[in-house]
Order: structure tokens, then sequence, then C-alpha cells
């Protein structure tokens, strides 16, 4: 007892961090545990106050801490930095760190690290893994950030084949502290086979040794495969291949039904990687999964190239399908007008008057309406009565939601690329997937529109915990990895899918013509285009011009976060066959997506140089012909057009919100590019405010088709936009030549024009236009505006009502356009 007191006592007098309400204490760890003379510069970062120095206010378990009193700071709440330094800058622990949000309570700081941690991370340090990346090479990562002369005490070596291999060079990766190292070694060149059968590891003086895997040397041309994956050949006697350069051991697990126990069927190694079984009888019926053995450990799950699946994680059934798709329809790219939507959204609401609602089959239901108001069409024939000729459909390539029917999702979350999701299905057990789909497909076709597949080869729902099919075949392999193993995660969904290596890029090109071939699809919109390395994007659009000429592609040229990749971006896509979205057209006209506070030129006359750069189709911007953008003003991201007009302005008449929304789309449908619709932006689809409604249930979602009979106005004059789009050529030029030499804004022609209103001129007969000139006006503001007509006797071809049918006698010198519309004049003569 009298020990146990001395011990409290002796706890007691050292030194404690003082917690009170305007305290923040900060912990600091360095690798040599050395702390004389460290103390701690802090500034205000936010209001870019001078900084002062802390001195440590004792030791503990962790490291030295500091004690900030917020308060007497001025720091209270505010974004501070931190830097250790010691004494007057005679060294300094880089790089800053930064605290968004200063508070009461502990935070933690490491040598080496930016990162400010809110709760105590492992100060041991270990290696976490080790990699050969092919030429004389040798990657190892640690469990926290190191230094060159930390690592250069470690006598480090590879030990295998019966030699020990030591380093000519130990550097850490990327920045003076890092969690990866390479060791650079005089001549080191193990056979692959070696290193998964783990006979070499990486040992030191410090550390416990570590197997030495395969790194990026997989990416070398020692492991790339022309031959086609998955199941393939004559269905009497099926191939079926799989690319898992790590494995020791592969089998395929062959089930006569959904239940019951696998025959096993060992593949065999072949070069490049790849494992094959020749198959002596038929597969047509049965199940499969893969199981591989690699880097110590067993893996089972479903083949990447599976075509029809049963289930996020469950087993592939083999199926010969030859339900016919009628062939898409043929035009002119500069002829689309695209209408993106969700496939449950567009029969789920109780008045679409479909059957099979949230279906396949429902979108695929012709002659549909609403119960109460028999006159107003829905779903796949109000899309066709709407006038447009390509629909978007969101994701339908099988995503992570177990086949759930109740689980609304938007798909974003891809699991099997080569399958239709399940929960779209009448029966997502059995092959029904693959032949509604294709149902689906045939009736939108038989309608004489195209259908544009959005597709996510940019990550998976897969982790290293949660394995589906690509880390089954080969543990990461298919991802975009950091220096130290761990995954880049520039999609916000925990990985990327890395395009750039051959055999992941050979898959992506593979799936995609799969989706051509089997489903006739006419084109892809890519998400997060900016995590696909452009050298992908032109071997993509090479394969898929060959396979379809008239193939249409556009994207999202960003990322939703950092990368290593040097990914598609708008202007990137110059000359290479797709396009891309114009956000900055679409923020010019009502604002920008990220705040409510920032209007756009439908609600305050603002950005009008945007606006114009949009109308010409982006050739002053970026690109190299108006065909590479996409101009739109929503899409399912964010919020509907109407919600954004309705919650930015929202003390504006209500006919001045309807005028506005009608305002941003007749800016959209009579510019250069291609013009894009959000579904239900034709009748004020509202989501009641909801901006992000990926996983929101049917009712937020759904299109309501009661809307279209309240707002009839609103839908017929869209009608009429795309009607007078598709009538003119002049609004649709090809090349950025015809764009520059055929529109002319007021400006270029001398005539005045008072901003912000917008005015141009068409060249239409240079344009192969019927209407030798077109005059087009915009007047973004609450009253109406009397403009300039060029020379001529001019004919009103459509206001603020629509198409005008009869337009009365023929106006020269000067017309008047209504408040927050646009008009369209021709050339009488």
């Amino acid at each position: 007892m009298k020990y146990l007191k001395i011990l409290l006592m002796g706890a007691l007098l050292m030194p404690q961090p003082l917690k009170a309400a305007d305290k923040l204490i900060i912990h600091y760890n360095r690798l040599d545990r050395a702390y004389a003379g460290w103390n701690l510069w802090v500034w205000n970062d936010e209001d870019k106050r001078p900084g002062f120095d802390l001195a440590p206010a004792g030791e503990g378990p962790f490291g030295i801490f500091y004690e900030l009193d917020l308060d007497a700071t001025g720091l209270s709440g505010k974004r501070a930095g931190f830097l250790p330094r010691k004494g007057d800058w005679a060294d300094k622990d880089a790089p800053d760190r930064v605290m968004e949000r200063t508070r009461q309570g502990e935070v933690y700081l490491m040598e080496g690290d930016a990162k400010v941690y809110d709760s105590p991370p492992a100060v041991s340090t270990a290696v976490t893994g080790a990699w050969y990346d092919g030429g004389n090479s040798v990657r190892a990562a640690f469990t926290r950030p190191l230094d060159a002369a930390y690592l250069a005490a470690q006598d480090f070596t590879v030990e295998g084949g019966g030699e020990s291999f030591k380093p000519v060079s130990v550097k850490p990766i990327g920045a003076a502290y890092s969690r990866a190292a390479l060791l650079k070694f005089e001549a080191f060149k193990p056979e692959a086979a070696a290193l998964n059968a783990g006979g070499y590891s990486l040992h030191s003086k410090t550390f416990e040794p570590r197997p030495l895997r395969l790194g990026d040397a997989v990416y070398g041309s020692g492991f790339v495969s022309g031959l086609e994956m998955g199941l393939s050949g004559d269905a009497a006697r099926p191939v079926l291949r799989l690319f898992a350069p790590y494995a020791v051991r592969a089998e395929a697990l062959v089930y006569d039904s959904a239940s019951g126990d696998p025959a096993v069927h060992p593949l065999q190694r072949g070069p490049g990687g790849v494992w094959e079984k020749r198959f002596d009888a038929p597969l047509t019926g049965k199940y499969y999964r893969i199981r591989t053995e690699q880097n110590g450990k067993v893996s089972e799950g479903l083949d990447p190239y599976a075509a029809c699946v049963t289930g996020d994680g469950g087993r592939a059934l083999v199926l010969d399908d030859e339900t016919p798709v009628a062939p898409g329809p043929v035009f002119a790219p500069e002829e689309t007008v695209v209408y993106e939507v969700h496939l449950r959204d567009l029969t789920s609401d109780d008045f679409s008057g479909v059957k099979n609602k949230g279906k396949y089959l429902g979108a695929a239901e012709a002659g549909t309406r609403h119960p109460k108001f028999p006159e107003i069409t829905t779903a796949l024939d109000h899309i066709a009565e709407l006038g447009v000729n390509a629909v978007h459909i969101l994701p339908f390539q099988d995503f992570e939601n177990n086949d759930d029917p109740a689980s609304y999702n938007w798909g974003y979350m891809p699991v099997n690329f080569n399958s239709p999701e399940g929960s779209y299905a009448s029966n997502p057990a059995d092959g029904s997937r693959v032949r509604e789909a294709k149902l689906m497909i045939d009736a939108f076709h038989r309608k004489g529109l195209k259908v544009i597949l959005d597709v996510v080869y940019n990550h998976t729902a897969e982790t290293r915990a949660s394995v589906y099919n690509f880390n089954a075949a080969a543990p990461d392999y298919y991802y975009r990895l950091n220096p130290d193993g761990t995954y880049s995660n520039g999609s916000g969904c925990g990985n990327e899918f890395r395009t750039e290596a051959p055999m992941a890029r050979k898959f992506l090109i593979d799936s995609l013509l799969h989706w051509v071939r089997e489903y006739k699809v006419d084109g892809f919109r890519f998400d997060l285009m900016g995590l696909i390395d452009t050298t992908a994007a032109a071997e993509i659009m090479r394969a898929l011009r060959a396979e379809k000429p008239d193939i249409f592609v556009y994207g999202e040229p960003w990322k939703a976060g950092a990368s290593p990749v040097r990914g598609v971006e708008k202007g990137s896509q110059r000359g290479l066959g797709f396009a891309v979205f114009n956000d900055g057209f679409r923020d010019a006209i009502k604002g920008s997506v990220f705040s409510l506070e920032d209007l756009g030129y439908v609600q305050a006359a603002r950005q009008r140089d945007g606006v114009m750069r949009g109308i010409r189709g982006a050739v002053d911007d970026f690109t190299d012909g108006p065909l590479e953008t996409m101009n739109y003003v929503s899409c399912h991201d964010n919020h509907t057009l109407w919600d954004r007009i309705d919650l930015s302005v929202k003390h504006e008449p209500v006919l001045n919100k309807i005028a506005m929304d009608k305002l941003a789309n007749a800016i959209v449908l009579t510019s250069q590019g291609v013009p894009f619709l959000h579904a239900g932006e034709e009748f004020l689809r509202t989501k009641g405010g909801e901006h992000n409604s990926y996983n929101l249930p049917d009712s937020v979602n759904r299109l309501d088709w009661t809307r279209k009979k309240e707002h009839y106005g609103v839908y017929a004059y869209y009608r009429d936009l795309v009607a007078l789009r598709k009538a003119h050529p002049a609004f649709r030029m090809r090349t950025r030549e015809a764009v520059r030499e055929n529109l002319k804004f007021y400006e270029e022609l001398g005539l005045k024009v008072r901003p912000p209103a917008i005015a141009y001129q068409l060249y239409g007969d240079k344009a192969g236009d019927s209407w030798r000139r077109i005059v087009v006006l915009i007047n973004p503001e609450k009253t109406e505006r009397r403009f300039e007509l060029p020379e001529g006797r001019w004919l009103e071809a459509f206001d603020e009502g629509g198409l005008v049918r009869n337009p009365g006698k023929p106006r020269s010198g000067h017309v008047t356009v209504e408040p927050l519309s646009l008009a369209v004049l021709r050339l009488a003569d």
C-alpha cells in the first residue's frame, strides 16, 4: 500500500495538460523523442494576424504538449496555424498544420505530418508493406512519416533466393517526411512467381521482417494479354480466363443451381498473369464464382467480366440471351437533344399510369396516361412527345444495394460493370435483368430515342474489407494507390479505378464494347472523367468509334478530390471526339451550384460575358468546336432548376420565377453546342428543396406527372424550344469556324444593345438553314426592353409564349421584348 501511495503521488507531481474552457492542448511527437529547444509557432490563419511562440507546458506519453489560451489570443473558433520550430528558427518541422476551427480540447501533431489529429495517432513505427516496383526498385510503406536520416539508420536489406540484397540508396517518396520510401538496388530483379510465393522479404535493424510483394512491376509489359477475358468461346466448350497476376492458385466454382455446393475447377496459369480453364461441356444455366489464393490469403468473388449476376456478392449466371434490340435511330451528333432521367423517377409516381413502376419493363411501357387527366402523356410517351431524341439514363450497371427494390439509389457505387442492375428487374435472381434491360432499350429505340448509358468507371463500391470481384481476382491491381499503399480517393467514394493500368484499361474498353454489342446502347455519359487519364480517354474513343462510328460520348471534366492522375478536364477533350459538361455556362445562367447567394443571369442579370461565351459553344473558351460542350442548367446533382430559382429569389412573384426558368433553358436550347435537359424541368420539377437526393425515397425523386397538367404552358414552351432547335440548323452548327463566321453579336455588327441584354444575328443561309437571317434577343430584366433590329423586314418566330404561329406584319427598326424572356425573329425577305 505504501508503494501504491508513492506511485500515485509521483503521478500527481508529473506535468499534466490543463483542461479549461479556454484552453486547447496541442500534443507533439517526434521520431527521436528529443524535445529540447522545440517550441510551437502559432498564428491566426483566418485573420492573417502575426504569429507567436508557445513554450512546452510539459511532457507525457505521446510527447511534449503546449497549452494555447484561446480567449487570451483571440483564436477561439478561428482557423489557426501550427508549426513546431527549434529555438528562434534554428530548425522547423514542416509542413504548416492548419486547424480549421479551434476549440477547447486536445489535438495531436506528429513530426513531418501535415494532419491535425483529434485523437492520438499511433506513435509506434512499423512497416505496413513492401513491394517490388521493377527497375531494381523496392517501395516500403510505414505507419507514420519518416525522414531520410531515420530511414538511413535502419540498414534495410532484402532477403530471398538464398541471397541478401542491400540498397544503394533509401529515400522518402515525395517529401522530406513520407509514409513511403524508395529503395534502389544495384541489381535486383526477382521472378514474379517467387514474389507471389513469399520467397522474398524486407529486413531492417528496427522493424519486423515484411514479405516483399509484386508492386508496380505488375503494370509492365510482362503482365498484359490481348486474350478475351471472362467466359468466351463456343457455348458447348466455353473458356474462362481470369487476370490474376499475384495468384498461386485460381479456381472456378461452378454451381448447378442458385443454391448448393460447387464443383471446383482449377485454372491453369498462363503467360501475362492470365489463368485459364477450358470446359468440355456447356455451362449455360449454371452459376459460377471465382476463388484465388494470393499474398497468403484466399479470396472468393465474382468474375469481373460476369454478364449476369444475381446479387452484388452473389453468383454469376451463365446466360444465353438472344432478346432482340431494335437498332437505334440515326442522326447527326449536332441534332442531339439529351434528356437525363433516373429509371425509377420516370415511372414511380402513383399517377404515372405505368403498371411496372420503377422497373425496366415500366420504362418500356408505351401509351401511358395520367389516370385523372387522360390527355396528359407520361413516361416514355411523354419523352417522345417532348421532342428530345436521346435519353441519358442514370446508372443501371449493377450497383451496391443488394438488389433491394425498396432501396432508392442513383447508382453511382458500381459493383458489376457488365451486368444490369437487379432491383429494376421483375426477378433479380434469374436472367430477367438482362432480357428486360434489352426490352427497355428496344422500346426507346422504337420511339426514335437514342439511349445514353451513364457509366461510373472512375471507382467501385469495393474495399479491401468488402471484396466483390476485382480484388478477388487481383487485389489492388485495378485501383490507383498512393506510394504508401493506401487508396487514392479522388472520387470521394473510397477508391479510384486505375485506368492507366493495362489490364484495367482493357477491362474498361471491353466493358463499354459489351454494352454496345449486347444492348445496342448509343452512347455513354462518363461520371468524374477527371479520374480517367487522357491516354485512356483517347483509346476509349478509338475503340468505340471503330465499333460504332456514330457513338455519342460526354462526361464530367472534373474529379471529386485530389488524385495523382492527369485526367480529363475542360480543354483536354479537344479533338478527341467527345464532349464535356460546361459548368461555367450553367453557373453564368443561374448561379453557382455551391451558393444560393450567387445569382446568375436569369435571376439578377449578372454574368453576361459568361453567357455569351456559352452561346458561342465555348469555342472561345475550351472547345475546338461546339459539339464538345454539353450545355445545361441543371441535372440530377444539386437543386432542380425550379428549386434553385425558387430558393435563390424567394420573394420574387411566382410568375417572374417561371419566366426565369423558361429563359434559362431558352438560352440553352438556342445556343451552339449540345443541349441537355434534366427530366421534369419542362414542368417545373421540384424535389422539395433537396439538393442531394441520391438515396432519398421515391416521394422526393419521382417525376410528379400532375405537375405537367398544372404547368402545361411551361411544358408546351419547352416542347416548342426543342422543335425550334430541331428545325433550324443555325442553332446547331458543327464547327468552330462556322460559329465564328455565322454567329455575330450586336457589338461585332456595330448595332446598339444595352447590357445586360444580349443580342446576336445568325447567318442561317450559310449554316444550311431555310431562314436566311435570324436574330436572337435576350432580355434578363424585369421590364420590357426595346431592341434595335438589323436592316430589313423581320418576322417574329419565337417569344415568351413559345413558337409564334401567326407572326403578323413584318417589323423594321426596333422590336420590344417582354421581361425575362428570349425572342427569335427571322428575316422576311
